[in-house]
């Protein structure tokens, strides 16, 4: 065992401990860093043996010569003073409890649990090795190692199971999150790294709407100096392999009326016809998409939109015609159709008809089948029933306004399939993540009908669907406008950088709690480091069993991903580390050829996957990755 880095002293109580620094240990890279300690508690008679997992922080040096007025006038003149400058000096820190585990009489860990009781001054504290992390988590479904501790580069295990049973190694329900970082904190490279993580579990449908194109493009496989992260490699990887299938919504058959009728307005259809003004034209345009669900075959049935006729369009303006009567009546006793409105739609629709019908042929396009386009409700099904992984881009380039109506039209469609699936006695298991989420759920969204209707239909999906096994995952800029009952829904907050004032400082540090959010404010800014750093809240923490935040700064690419989880990907490849810089000089290993269990003891080596998966990896005839 390395030996002790610290001593408990006082105050304490159950949750955060005062410790001093050890001499020998002054030198090492303690801030952030893990440590261990263990305590023996009594209870009716009975001994029982716990470990706590902490991460040091708010380290403090005194050195009361130093802050004598009359030694530091002597120190203006002379310098440092020998024997009592750095020698007297006394470094303390706070311990931040992150879980408690009971232990069995070998040691081996039993359970989580928490003190009764503060632990006794003297107390040795030892820094945390891969190992022991490993052997807190061992025993756990779903763990994957999604980046390093910032202070040691110990790996950080988290829980990323799929939304289905316990007893299958589900979480049991589905998990709402929330990624929240300023542009360039590396939120979406975080998001991708999760993704990967939640994609080893086959079980586990996945849905990215992606309004900017970045995972449908894979850019973060660009390896500019500072990432290098390829979704499509990570996902191919996995030892249960994922094919990734990625669809722009010109690929896509769209499927609602209210998309049909908004594809109209912006191309001023209803402004042909004499609708002058927005609310006008929103008007018409909703009083067009329910004449257009009311449309039934010689069977009775609802005809889809895919199926509309040239033919229809005379008999739908004649409708809007009357309509205009209604919303422009100027006179009392007026008849719908017979008064100046109606008779000035027909003219406009006679005099214009050819462009009109192009029009209308033309929005049709984008619910039409026949020309290799996949209808919208299968893509969803293929989700939520056959686990598939689907990348959604919007396909919007030079777009002046934010494509609401695309987003209603999924939301709508997925919230329809999800019903449909559950009447049929089918369970969901999905994850729907949602890029650039400031976009439809922020306070701009709030500023037009369609955002408005956005915002209220996500609050309502988060709401609805968590109990049929969908989860959603938000990436997202903003927090201080972002839709509060959205706020409310997320299990799992991770936070990156740029939310240390104004309004969005209050929500953090309320979230994280006022020590929480001083480890917050302490996170290297990654526009100079490089490295992205986040707190992550919530029940994805492993180690965490009494609800602290910890602190998780992401590979810097693929590789070192790949490598630190042999459990989930196979075929792994040892590879040069991009941070060599940060890691402890090389020590001498037996060779991995020679001794298949050996263990490095770099702390920057890819921990040992959990036992089941030893066992399963020897039994297949694979050599064991290093632990």
């Amino acid at each position: 065992m390395n030996p002790p880095i610290a001593i408990i002293g006082s105050p304490n109580s159950t949750t955060t401990f005062t410790v001093d620094i050890l001499e020998t240990a002054r030198d090492r890279a303690l801030d952030h860093a893990w440590v261990t300690f263990e305590v023996v508690e009594r209870f009716n008679g009975k001994a029982y043996r716990k470990r706590a997992l902490c991460q040091l922080g708010g380290i403090v040096t005194r050195n009361r010569w130093h802050e004598d007025p009359i030694i530091r006038a002597v120190i203006k003149h002379q310098g440092a003073l020998p024997a009592l400058s750095g020698e007297s000096d006394l470094t303390s820190a706070q311990l931040t409890a992150l879980g408690v585990f009971l232990l069995d009489d070998e040691g081996h860990v039993r359970r989580r649990t928490t003190l009764s009781i503060p632990p006794p001054s003297g107390t040795a504290v030892y820094p945390a090795t891969a190992e022991a992390l490993q052997e807190l988590v061992h025993t756990e479904p779903g763990i994957f190692y999604a980046g390093q501790s910032p202070g040691d580069g110990l790996p950080v295990p988290l829980t990323l199971r799929h939304f289905g049973k316990t007893e299958d190694g589900g979480f049991g329900e589905a998990v709402m999150m929330g990624i929240f970082g300023q542009t360039r904190s590396g939120k979406s490279i975080m998001a991708s790294q999760l993704l990967a993580g939640f994609a080893a579990n086959p079980q586990l449908g996945i849905l990215v709407i992606d309004p900017q194109g970045e995972f449908g493009r894979d850019r973060f496989a660009a390896g500019d100096s500072r990432v290098d992260f390829s979704l499509r490699r990570m996902f191919g990887s996995l030892r249960q392999r994922r094919e990734v299938l990625t669809l722009t919504t010109d690929e896509v058959a769209l499927e609602g009326t209210e998309a049909f009728t908004e594809l109209l307005r912006r191309t001023g259809f209803f402004e042909s016809l004499g609708f002058k003004g927005a609310n006008k034209e929103r008007e018409a345009a909703e009083r067009l998409a329910h004449m257009l669900n009311e449309l039934a075959d010689e069977h009775g049935k609802r005809r889809p939109i895919r199926d509309l006729r040239l033919a229809d369009l005379p008999l739908l303006v004649k409708d809007l015609a009357r309509f205009a009567d209604v919303i422009y009546a100027s006179r009392p006793g007026t008849t719908p159709g017979e008064g100046q409105r109606a008779a000035d739609v027909l003219a406009r629709y006679n005099l214009d008809q050819t462009r009109l019908q192009r029009l209308w042929l033309e929005s049709l396009t984008s619910f039409r089948t026949s020309d290799g386009r996949t209808p919208l409700s299968q893509i969803i099904k293929q989700v939520l029933t056959e686990r598939a992984v689907v990348i959604l881009s919007f396909n919007q380039e030079g777009a002046d306004e934010t494509p609401y109506f695309l987003l209603n039209e999924i939301l709508t469609r997925l919230r329809h399939v999800i019903h449909k699936s559950f009447q049929g006695g089918s369970a969901s298991n999905a994850l729907v993540v949602l890029d650039e989420a400031h976009l439809f759920a922020g306070e701009h969204a709030s500023e037009s009908t369609d955002g408005s209707r956005t915002r209220s239909l996500l609050a309502q999906s988060i709401r609805m669907t968590g109990k049929y096994g969908v989860g959603w995952f938000f990436i997202t800029q903003t927090l201080a406008d972002f839709d509060r009952t959205i706020l409310k829904q997320l299990q799992v907050k991770i936070f990156g950088q740029g939310f240390k004032l104004g309004s969005d400082r209050e929500f953090v540090e309320t979230e994280l709690g006022r020590e929480g959010f001083q480890r917050y404010c302490s996170l290297p800014d990654p526009k100079r480091t490089g490295r992205y750093t986040f707190m992550v809240s919530g029940p994805i923490v492993a180690l965490g069993s009494l609800g602290t935040p910890l602190v998780l700064q992401g590979f810097r690419g693929s590789d070192d991903l790949i490598n630190a989880n042999p459990h989930c990907f196979g075929n792994i490849v040892a590879l040069p580390r991009r941070d060599e810089a940060l890691a402890p000089p090389p020590q001498a290993a037996p060779s991995a050829a020679a001794d298949p269990d050996s263990e490095a003891d770099d702390l920057f080596a890819a921990p040992a996957p959990p036992r089941r998966m030893v066992a399963e990896t020897r039994a297949g005839g694979m050599r064991r990755g290093r632990g």
